[in-house]
């Protein structure tokens, strides 16, 4: 999951929020709001470093969604959250997981500073799994947090396997220039917490 650090908020969103103090929920998905949402997106892909800000796929500025991490709409609705920009997150679309496998859910660990740290990737499998020696709560967390995101999916751990590998294998012939290639590789976070 991205370490993100939200910059300031675009300036259209700030612009907007000034003429329309009282946007409803809806008013985030109409045409009107679409340029904003563009803007958003693009800031948030800068934020992001172009990764997804779950599963840390790359990720354009024109594609995806913008997830809202604590959820605008159903069961867990944070309406007053709606048009916060901390309050979102760059997700790609794929219903099996980030924001679309999230729906309404509340993260017991969202994307932030430090959101790496109850959770490391298997070397064998690609798979995010807790690290050793978290209490039975925090492992919960990380636990529910992954499968909320469907971080484990097949595709995602074998393509995580990958880039892992060649992370490894870059260390060993070329230790001099691993730091640079980290800078630009997807999974780099989740990666990190392995070398």
């Amino acid at each position: 999951m991205v370490e993100l650090q939200h910059g300031s908020a675009p300036q259209a969103l700030t612009d907007f929020m000034q003429v329309n103090p009282r946007a409803a929920v809806a008013d985030f998905d109409s045409l009107a709001f679409r340029p904003i949402k563009d803007a958003v997106k693009a800031a948030l892909n800068e934020d992001q470093h172009g990764l997804c800000a779950y599963c840390e796929r790359e990720l354009v500025s024109t594609a995806g969604q913008i997830d809202h991490i604590k959820p605008k709409g159903g069961p867990n609705a944070r309406p007053d959250l709606c048009y916060q920009y901390r309050n979102y997150a760059h997700s790609c679309i794929d219903n099996t997981t980030c924001g679309q496998k999230k729906k309404h859910g509340l993260l017991p660990i969202e994307p932030g500073p430090g959101c790496n740290a109850e959770w490391t990737l298997s070397t064998v499998t690609g798979h995010v799994e807790p690290v050793l020696g978290l209490t039975r709560q925090r492992r919960h967390a990380a636990t529910q947090t992954r499968d909320m995101l469907g971080l484990n999916t097949p595709a995602l751990s074998r393509e995580r396997k990958q880039w892992l590998d060649q992370v490894l294998n870059l260390l060993q012939e070329a230790p001099n220039e691993w730091a640079d290639f980290m800078r630009s590789a997807p999974f780099r976070h989740v990666i990190g917490t392995v070398v």
